[in-house]
């Protein structure tokens, strides 16, 4: 059995850089910030205390913790191989993945399609002519919009597009971008027109993201010259620049012009004030609600995709002794304490509101495992790492301003992947075990005077 190959990848691959580090910024950020400066640009107070910003700290200790016992088990772990090889040895024809990937593709625009056609039913397409000429009102009404017109169960389906893109990259990858080249070009262009006309920017992160990281590691990485790969190295650094000049643009239709209005002169610092407030304030406000609401030791953030799930969330939720009175504190506690525009609650201090610090503290050392394990299996080319973990990483990077990955917006996503995964593995085996025959199979003999065989 070959041994596994970690080796050859990017710095900023590893999950405690994507955690731990903005954690720690951001962390020390929000504590030294005066409240006046709060005040300024964000309008509230400053709840962040330092007892906060060492809760933070042990957040990022347990999570490496966790993560160091998880390369110590991975390496003592035997596993049968089950990786993409990059001779060719195995090399499965993925008909039944690609069947699926144009499943994905077919439910995701109908989805998208349908919620689309629910919207413009309510204001006509004129609407978005307002939005490109920045009137004032047009995009808060589609952003109302956007909400009143989704079919709980049914418009959550657009989702799928983010694993069905990932799915797309990695079938590009074996069978040649020709075979799903249109197909992700219409999700890119349906996820484009949600993120400029619904203001979901987010929604085109999640997708280009996680299909960026599979791409890079599925050969480009291997392939770099030295200064490409230098170039590679810098990349979470021109991530920043990107994010900030996407940020800046979508701002541009979505607050800029009621802004402007206001008296603000120049786009580029009213952008750079507003991305970064989204994460300081993030943690003001898990520090705001962590002291309003201390442990409620029910799983309300942490598993939040389950009662969202439609018909049967709330009333096991509430069969299990939750309710809605959490949720509705909080909105209480935000809209007289903190600002409505800054309303995130983090995705660090609502672990410890559900289990408590001591609960707590175990939960993120066993989520720091629980990833490492995943980039490990990624690192070595394991069908589980290369389909799960480029949506678990895109999930971290925005661990500080909400839990994204148990979100109800997730699980579309995360369903489509794990059966892709096992439609993969599937494939995989079956490719191996005619491998494994063809090898095995002794040459046919031929008796003197028979007919020759062709091959």
């Amino acid at each position: 059995m070959k041994a596994p190959d970690t080796t050859g990848g990017l710095w900023w691959w590893n999950p405690c850089w994507v955690l731990v580090l903005p954690l720690l910024a951001v962390a020390w950020a929000a504590w030294v910030i005066p409240e006046t400066d709060y005040q300024a640009y964000w309008r509230m107070p400053k709840f962040f205390t330092g007892a906060d910003l060492q809760l933070c700290l042990a957040v990022a200790a347990a999570f490496a913790l966790g993560a160091l016992v998880a390369i110590a088990v991975d390496r003592a772990m035997l596993r049968p191989r089950l990786r993409v090889s990059a001779s060719g040895e195995v090399e499965p024809g993925w008909q039944l993945l690609l069947l699926w990937f144009y499943i994905g593709v077919a439910v995701t625009s109908a989805a998208y399609l349908l919620w689309f056609a629910l919207i413009l039913r309510e204001t006509g397409p004129g609407i978005l002519v307002g939005v490109l000429r920045l009137e004032q009102g047009s995009i808060f009404e589609l952003i109302r919009l956007r909400k009143d017109a989704a079919i709980t169960g049914i418009t959550s389906f657009t989702q799928t597009g983010i694993g069905t893109w990932l799915v797309g990259v990695f079938l590009a990858h074996h069978l040649g971008w020709r075979r799903v080249r249109w197909p992700m070009l219409l999700l890119l262009g349906l996820t484009f027109v949600r993120a400029v006309f619904l203001a979901e920017r987010l929604a085109l992160i999640e997708m280009l993201l996680p299909g960026f990281l599979l791409w890079l590691r599925l050969g480009v990485v291997a392939r770099s010259s030295p200064a490409r790969k230098l170039l590679l190295q810098l990349v979470p650094f021109l991530g920043i620049v990107l994010l900030y000049g996407m940020f800046t643009a979508s701002e541009y239709f979505r607050s800029w012009g009621y802004y402007a209005a206001q008296g603000e002169t120049s786009l580029l610092r009213f952008s750079l004030v507003r991305l970064s407030g989204y994460y300081v304030t993030a943690l003001n406000n898990g520090a705001l609600l962590w002291h309003g609401m201390g442990e409620l030791y029910f799983p309300y953030a942490t598993l939040e995709w389950l009662w969202r799930f439609p018909l049967l969330g709330r009333p096991l939720r509430n069969l299990l002794g939750g309710s809605d009175d959490p949720a509705e504190l909080a909105a209480v506690l935000v809209a007289e304490d903190g600002n409505p525009e800054f309303n995130n609650p983090t995705g660090i201090f609502v672990v410890f509101t559900d289990l408590g610090v001591p609960a707590g503290l175990v939960f993120w050392a066993a989520f720091g495992g629980v990833v490492m394990l995943l980039y490990r299996a990624f690192r070595r080319g394991s069908l589980a790492g290369l389909f799960l973990y480029p949506f678990l990483f895109m999930g971290l990077t925005d661990q500080v301003r909400i839990f994204y990955l148990t979100t109800g917006r997730t699980f579309a996503a995360w369903a489509f992947l794990l059966v892709a995964w096992m439609i993969a593995r599937k494939e995989f085996q079956v490719a191996e075990w005619f491998s494994v025959r063809r090898r095995a199979s002794p040459p046919a003999s031929v008796s003197p005077g028979s007919p020759t065989v062709p091959p």
